[in-house]
């Protein structure tokens, strides 16, 4: 195989050699050392033979000799193959740009998957990575990937993870991070639990402080739970003031209004669609259509990115965007109490339930049409913490509690 792969990128000619002295012709090229393949004598005075070019060129210089004549069938391999597509510039031109073009598409980073944490400003992050110099048509061998997470995590203080990865010229960003944490007192200053809202109390779990309420007392807002001053726990002890920890949990009551319109607006599509098409070449957009892409019709907007890509780790840096608008006109729909029941009632409950350290036990509700409108009334009953801290601004008793005297014996 090795053989006939090396005589085709030689090049091969298949000859016609006809007349009445054959067998001078083969003496002659056996004489000069010229190699005959395949020959096949079809007739007294006619042969087929396949031979080298470099042979068929050294065969021109002795056929005066012997008296026949030889004509060109076939030629084949790589030598006939560049004669005939030397006259394609276009061709040789692509072969010539596609290294070129390769380098570019594999040197480079041409899409970036962002996948940032909510808690994360993505717009911001992807500012402060392009002044790092990582973004759209960067040379990757040019980015110091660990320098730049460092940079990345000392700038967002907010930051716990971020990874680049790199496939291809494909760049993953991963960032997560975590809220920042609620405010808290210094845990050496003098606090008490107070509460956050009215109820009734059901248990009081006090971890450092003296409690002032118990099971089944009545609070208001604001009213001292647990105080940070705590008694002598001893005869002839002192007040001490402390940092007052603990949970108070408590029954509660929360009133929720609402309301929401029974007469909204909606969508009767008119069959009418426009599309409009633009280019993205890496960072360049080249739009097909005049004007802006806003609509100031009564449309929904598409927008569809096509990418031309090799696999999902190698894209070209094009990019098809077509925008479609489907237009539609506006339509009053009215709609009955009992539709929109359920909707008003999760979305009241959810709200609640959302800013609550604690769960609903029980809610009663009324909803009633009013002024084309559906107006919602509920109480909301619950179990839950409210016990908040606050900064005690008690101070120690300047004489010590005096003992208790027993009683008299009977």
């Amino acid at each position: 195989m090795f053989v006939r792969l090396w005589q085709l990128a030689r090049g091969q000619v298949r000859v016609r050699v006809t007349g009445a002295s054959l067998p001078r012709f083969l003496n002659l090229c056996a004489k000069h050392e010229i190699t005959l393949h395949r020959m096949e004598r079809t007739a007294w005075n006619e042969l087929y033979a396949t031979l080298s070019v470099r042979d068929f060129r050294a065969l021109r210089r002795y056929m005066g000799r012997t008296g026949c004549r030889v004509h060109i069938v076939r030629r084949r391999g790589a030598p006939f193959a560049a004669a005939r597509l030397r006259p394609r510039v276009a061709l040789w031109g692509g072969v010539l740009l596609l290294p070129a073009l390769w380098w570019v598409l594999c040197a480079h980073i041409w899409a970036i998957d962002v996948q940032i944490s909510p808690v994360l400003d993505r717009a911001e992050v992807m500012r402060q990575l392009d002044e790092l110099g990582v973004h759209v048509g960067a040379r990757i061998s040019t980015l110091d990937f660990r320098s730049i997470r460092w940079k990345m995590l000392a700038q967002q203080p907010d930051m716990t993870f971020l990874a680049l990865n790199v496939q291809g010229n494909s760049l993953t960003v991963q960032a997560y991070g975590t809220e920042p944490a609620a405010e808290k007192l210094d845990q050496d200053a003098i606090t008490k639990i107070v509460a956050s809202c009215e109820g009734v109390v059901k248990s009081v779990r006090a971890l450092e402080g003296q409690p002032l309420v118990q099971p089944g007392d009545a609070v208001s807002v604001g009213d001292t739970l647990i105080s940070g001053l705590v008694p002598p726990t001893r005869e002839g002890g002192n007040y001490r003031l402390a940092h007052a920890r603990g949970e108070v949990e408590a029954y509660t009551v929360h009133y929720v209004d609402a309301a929401r319109a029974l007469e909204t607006d909606g969508k009767t599509y008119t069959g009418k669609v426009k599309r409009q098409y633009a280019l993205i070449l890496g960072n360049h957009r080249l739009n097909f259509y005049i004007g802006s892409g806003i609509d100031r019709g009564t449309c929904d907007k598409i927008i569809e990115t096509r990418t031309l890509r090799l696999s999902d780790s190698v894209v070209f840096p094009v990019s098809l965007v077509v925008q479609t608008y489907v237009y539609y006109e506006r339509t009053p729909q009215v709609a009955a109490v009992d539709d929109v029941r359920v909707d008003m009632l999760s979305r009241a409950l959810g709200q609640l339930a959302s800013g609550m350290d604690g769960m609903v036990t029980e809610h009663t509700e009324t909803l009633v049409e009013q002024d084309g409108a559906a107006v919602l009334h509920m109480t909301v009953h619950a179990t839950e913490q409210i016990g908040v801290e606050a900064l005690d601004d008690s101070e120690i008793p300047e004489t010590p509690p005096e003992p208790e005297e027993d009683e008299a014996a009977p």
